[in-house]
């Protein structure tokens, strides 16, 4: 990442803005603490606390003159560097963290604003280290550094006037599920139910298991019992999970309290907006709630522990029931949901239960491929794999791209760190909104970009960074944004389907 302590001379002038006028929002005056960002290459993604010196006195320019707090013009660092920036590059300053914010676990997925160099940096948190330490992967420069707790903040967007997602709203969700998982607690005698899983759960036994593990909560995978190990634990070997090698099922130990038969099979019957149901998806089902009721029997359903939407047929669904100490129950209806506001990784709804190494591909895999020539950063092609080369190297045939005779597939020898799997496609439930990070299908690529504007019938502009254009598309030729980083799919944008 680029050193931030420079002279400010060495910054080009903005061009003239030739757009219509526009009038400055009511946080920019003069004394106002504000955070200050960069369109330069190398620091975009990154934000620096600062001070409203001055502001134009007309709507004929948007352009404020700011004082940073942590970025001084001299060496001794004795005079803080000031700047003219446009309007465009400031917002408030973040809130401070709430102390039950404070205190809230950071996990892995999560889109947090890291204190580096002076500034915040965007990044997604890919390991915790324990001791308060943390792994975060920060996209626009490749980089993965540590951070300690007290140098990361959750992030957020300043869109339209607000703070996406606004505190107030996201800790009500929090303390409702919170509360939801405590009563369901209260109703369990650990007595009773251990009596009854040593009744139930004998050699053979089909079982559905649950885990505690952070981004796998409401979850539960098929499997069954291989041996009683004691008088609490279970020896299970799940039916679509794979031990390491990707060829034998996976055993592990499991608790009681986390095995439970499998729930009766429903009647045919249409889901209403409200019902609490599971989803079949990624080898589990997973509690969620319909929040959306379409034709044909397909409903929108938002995952209560993620807050993800995706769309559903029949048969991937099914009525959400507890087992609470040797019966199965029907939890009372939500009633209307709340619009989902927390940022939540899709890798969440993903179990890699063993750490995928991203150098291990076979011949015929479908892949998508990265280029290291100057132009094509942040772009990637369909292709399926041919051939080991060695010394990490692969022989890939590309789909759309053709070689030189302009028939045959296009064939290349690329390195490892060039390839990885190809995203699981997703259906979009909720427009995309401004700020949203997304791939767009251009040139026979998917190229990374930010949403700029919303427009007409599913129509965006999207800004690619690299090459700072905007263009137009459809939403059928969007995806939200992932990056593939240590076996598994991190999504930063701000939600994702």
């Amino acid at each position: 990442m680029s050193s931030r302590r420079r002279q400010s001379t060495q910054r080009k002038k903005a061009p003239e803005s030739s757009v219509t006028p526009i009038r400055l929002p009511p946080f920019l005056k003069p004394g106002a603490a504000v955070e200050i960002s960069s369109d330069e290459v190398g620091f975009r993604g990154s934000w620096y606390l600062g001070e409203v010196v001055a502001v134009p006195s007309s709507d004929s320019t948007t352009k404020c003159e700011v004082e940073y707090t942590t970025l001084f013009f001299d060496k001794e660092g004795r005079k803080r560097l000031k700047e003219v920036v446009d309007a465009a590059q400031l917002r408030p300053a973040v809130p401070a963290m709430s102390e039950r914010e404070k205190e809230r676990d950071v996990a892995v997925g999560e889109d947090v604003d890291a204190f580096y160099s002076d500034g915040w940096w965007e990044g997604t948190v890919t390991e915790v280290l324990g001791d308060g330490r943390f792994s975060v992967y920060f996209r626009a420069s490749k980089e993965q550094i540590r951070f300690r707790r007290d140098e990361l903040r959750f992030h957020r967007e300043w869109v339209n006037g607000a703070w996406k997602p606004p505190i107030e709203e996201r800790e009500e969700e929090e303390e409702e599920e919170e509360e939801e998982e405590e009563d369901l607690l209260s109703r369990v005698d650990p007595e009773t139910a251990r009596e009854i899983a040593k009744q139930m759960f004998s050699i053979g036994t089909i079982v559905e298991v649950s885990s505690d593990e952070e981004g796998f909560k409401g979850s539960w995978f098929s499997a069954k019992v291989i041996e009683h190990v004691d008088e609490d634990k279970y020896l299970v070997e799940y039916r679509d999970l794979r031990e390491e090698n990707g060829i034998e099922p996976l055993k592990e130990e499991a608790d009681f309290l986390h095995i439970r038969p499998p729930p009766p099979a429903d009647e045919d019957i249409d889901f209403a907006v409200g019902d609490k149901i599971d989803a079949f998806y990624n080898d589990a089902w997973w509690v969620g709630d319909v929040i959306e009721s379409m034709k044909e029997g397909i409903v929108g359903v938002c995952f209560r522990y993620t807050g993800e939407k995706m769309r559903f047929g029949r048969q991937g669904l099914r009525l959400h029931r507890d087992w609470i100490n040797g019966t199965w129950q029907l939890p009372l209806k939500r009633g209307e949901m709340k619009r989902a506001t927390k940022k939540v990784p899709c890798d969440r709804n993903v179990r890699p239960k063993k750490a995928i190494d991203k150098e291990h591909f076979s011949v015929g895999d479908p892949v998508e491929v990265s280029s290291v020539e100057e132009g094509f950063e942040d772009s990637w092609f369909l292709a399926k794999v041919i051939e080991y080369r060695g010394t990490d190297k692969w022989l890939v045939e590309y789909e759309k791209l053709k070689a030189e005779d302009g028939k045959e597939p296009l064939r290349e020898e690329v390195n490892v760190f060039q390839i990885r799997p190809r995203p699981q496609e997703t259906v979009m439930v909720n427009p995309l909104e401004k700020l949203d990070e997304v791939d767009a299908l251009y040139n026979d690529g998917w190229w990374f970009g930010v949403v700029k504007k919303v427009l007409a019938k599913s129509n965006y502009l999207v800004h690619f960074p690299k090459t700072d254009e905007v263009l137009k598309f459809h939403v059928s030729r969007l995806r939200p944004h992932q990056e593939w980083i240590d076996g598994k799919w991190i999504a930063s944008s701000k939600v994702c389907f």
